[in-house]
């Protein structure tokens, strides 16, 4: 939506209908639906102390979660490639500026205390990731043990 503002008095009369329309008298606060207990996940306890992992579908996610990161990784190195080549930026007074904007913002370069481009984030992403999956594949090789385990004691019995 384009607003053409006149004047600086314009402006004023703009932001505080637009406050008022934020906080504005008479607004109806939504309702919000009471916890249900199943998340995202849909992981609901119920009256346990435990939590079963079916271990099969456990790996098959972890298998699916490691072919993403994969891809991920291989867009980002492709992503690298093209964004490494810089683009004709015509002749214009703002040219210089707006190739070190988006040169910052695409790529790897530092940007001081912004923090670097989209490709600094990914990968500070993707390491989130790495060990996220890390920590998952440590939980299925700590329940398979226990499983084997407890599997190795009902034998005994």
């Amino acid at each position: 939506m384009v607003v053409r503002v006149r004047g600086v008095e314009d402006a004023k009369r703009m932001r505080e209908e637009l406050r008022d329309e934020r906080h504005g008298s008479g607004a109806v606060t939504p309702v919000i639906a009471p916890p249900t207990g199943a998340g995202a996940a849909r992981v609901v306890a119920e009256g346990g102390d435990r939590i079963e992992v079916d271990l099969d579908e456990f790996t098959r996610a972890e298998s699916r979660l490691a072919e993403l990161h994969g891809t991920l990784s291989e867009l980002l190195g492709r992503a690298g490639g093209e964004l490494g080549q810089p683009l004709g930026d015509g002749r214009g007074p703002v040219a210089r500026h707006m190739r070190q904007a988006f040169g910052l913002r695409a790529g790897d370069q530092d940007a001081g205390d912004v923090g670097g481009g989209v490709q600094t984030a990914l990968r500070s992403y993707l390491k989130e990731l790495e060990r996220l999956r890390d920590a998952l594949h440590q939980v299925g090789v700590t329940h398979r043990a226990e499983d084997e385990q407890v599997a190795e004691e009902l034998r005994r019995l």
